[in-house]
């Protein structure tokens, strides 16, 4: 018995429209390399921005789309990215780790503990950005 070949084997030409428009890949790759990690690392004596990084690869905020947003952004970083720096990548890390055992609830309070001098959740982080978003937009 000949097996026929799947759909998405068939010969022929298909539209493939504006997607050959936009390559996600290569605007995420433009856009973080534009990024200073270490300005940014640097300003953040409370190491804040690893806290929120760790909390969020912790599961915190799954529903909060800015926290997606975000994470998804360093997730790719982590994996695509040469000039991401080490201690950054190491706060991503540890946070899927404590999340690694998903049927524990607030995983992501671990990363208090990793990063004792930030005293800031990964909902209050967000929400300061929100508000300095705002800000920043009303003075334009």
């Amino acid at each position: 018995m000949k097996l026929s070949k799947p759909l998405f084997m068939a010969s022929g030409k298909r539209d493939l429209g504006p997607s050959l428009d936009y390559n996600r890949t290569a605007t995420l790759l433009d856009f973080e390399s534009k990024i200073n990690w270490n300005k940014i690392l640097q300003t953040d004596p409370l190491k804040c921005a690893f806290s929120l990084i760790c909390q969020l690869a912790a599961g915190a905020e799954p529903q909060d789309r800015q926290a997606k947003i975000i994470y998804e952004f360093v997730a790719f970083s982590v994996e695509n990215s040469k000039t991401i720096p080490a201690p950054l990548k190491e706060s991503f890390e540890h946070g899927l780790q404590y999340n690694d055992n998903l049927k524990v609830k607030d995983s992501f309070k671990k990363c208090y503990r990793r990063y004792p001098l930030c005293l800031y959740s990964a909902r209050t982080m967000l929400r300061f950005m929100s508000l300095f978003a705002q800000e920043h937009d009303e003075k334009l």
